[in-house]
């Protein structure tokens, strides 16, 4: 009998054996790279950063699976999906201009590292990083060969809901997060997953801008101060407004523009577009790093040409075709100057009646400030068109 018992327990073990090595152990990392940023010093270093950058990423991915759930014959796949031209830009933009210099080499050496580690350049389109990464998400945690799914968006709670229907479809135990920033968003972290912390892989804060200074510009003869701002504010709610070409695929690192000053309340109204100065109509201005001067005796939007708000704020799509200026040397004021003058437009996705993925960092504003007592909105030509951006604040 005992040695019937010995085969049979065998035959069972065998059995496990086999099923285990039917059931895969495939590891997909889904990063979203526009927030999910590598460390500004691994970038600096180009090809070879990007090969340093794949071997952490891989070695430390093995480690935390051995250590957690034994060791196996994982096979690791990595896609990063990014918008390479805004986030080079903004890399420059905030003073790194050595990473912004080798991003280009970072990524090539990052896709040379192994064939299944991929960068993937989605360019500026609204939301494509987020896109892909959920579709990924939506079909590879379904298979049966797939182990687990390291999730590197924690940074955006656009991916909120996606994550949630994974849990509720029985797939908790495949998720894993990977922190991006030292400060993950709070309804992401309340899903209570396992969570995978790299040292030194990726940037631990969100950009922060630098201030340049500017320095002294010629006087202007003292008739040329404009203080007026009544025109502004009676104009404001019939004049056209650019904001639709707010790109929200650069959110996560363009919204530190905004950062360079002090939230302020929304205002209603928006300056006249600077496309109404005929004398720089149809100009183009090339970017640089800044060499233009403000005229102080001027307002922003009166400059010849203007500094391009989607440029300083958000996300300009238009880069060295833009006619408004990406050249300017900008101080805390300008920003401050900026900021509020943009507040005064509609936000592009309020006034479709989508809600707003920039909260309350948005740079335009979410009510027209004039409440229901805006002859616009009564005589129905207010910019701010969207549902109750009207309403009194303390009612809304």
């Amino acid at each position: 009998m005992r040695p019937t018992c010995k085969v049979e327990e065998d035959m069972v073990k065998e059995r496990g054996l086999f099923k285990d090595s039917l059931k895969g152990y495939r590891v997909i990392t889904l990063i979203d790279g526009d927030g999910a940023i590598f460390s500004s010093d691994l970038i600096s270093q180009g090809q070879q950063g990007g090969h340093l950058a794949a071997s952490l990423l891989s070695d430390f991915i093995i480690q935390y699976l051995s250590s957690n759930y034994g060791a196996r014959p994982y096979q690791l796949w990595v896609y990063l999906f990014f918008n390479k031209r805004g986030l080079t830009d903004t890399l420059g933009r905030v003073g790194l201009s050595s990473a912004s210099k080798m991003f280009e080499d970072f990524v090539v050496g990052f896709n040379q590292a192994t064939e299944r580690f991929t960068m993937v350049d989605v360019g500026s389109t609204k939301e494509a990083a987020d896109a892909k990464l959920k579709v990924h998400l939506n079909d590879d945690i379904q298979l049966p060969q797939t182990f687990k799914i390291i999730f590197g968006g924690c940074h955006d709670n656009g991916y909120v809901s996606s994550l949630r229907s994974q849990i509720t479809a029985g797939f908790r135990e495949k998720l894993i997060l990977l922190r991006g920033y030292t400060q993950m968003t709070t309804t992401i972290a309340a899903l209570d997953l396992p969570i995978l912390d790299i040292p030194n892989l990726f940037m631990t804060q969100k950009l922060a801008p630098v201030t340049r200074w500017t320095p002294p510009t010629p006087s202007y003869p003292s008739n040329q101060i404009v203080t007026d701002t009544a025109t502004v504010l009676d104009e404001s709610s019939k004049v056209s407004v650019e904001s639709d070409e707010v790109d929200p695929a650069g959110a996560s690192y363009s919204r530190v523009l905004q950062r360079a000053v002090p939230n302020l309340r929304e205002r209603s109204a928006r300056e006249p577009s600077p496309s109404t100065e005929g004398s720089w109509e149809g100009s183009h201005v090339s970017a640089s790093t800044g060499t233009r001067h403000i005229n102080p005796n001027l307002r922003l939007s009166k400059q010849k040409p203007p500094p391009c708000t989607l440029f300083y704020l958000s996300n300009c799509k238009h880069g060295a075709k833009c006619k408004y200026g990406h050249d300017y040397l900008l101080n805390d004021e300008h920003f401050e100057e900026m900021r509020e003058s943009s507040r005064l437009g509609p936000c592009p996705m309020i006034n479709r009646g989508e809600p707003c993925t920039w909260g309350d960092e948005c740079c335009y504003g979410h009510r027209c400030g004039r409440g229901g007592n805006c002859p616009f909105y009564k005589a129905g030509n207010c910019k701010f068109r969207g549902a109750d951006m009207h309403k009194d604040p303390a009612g809304a």
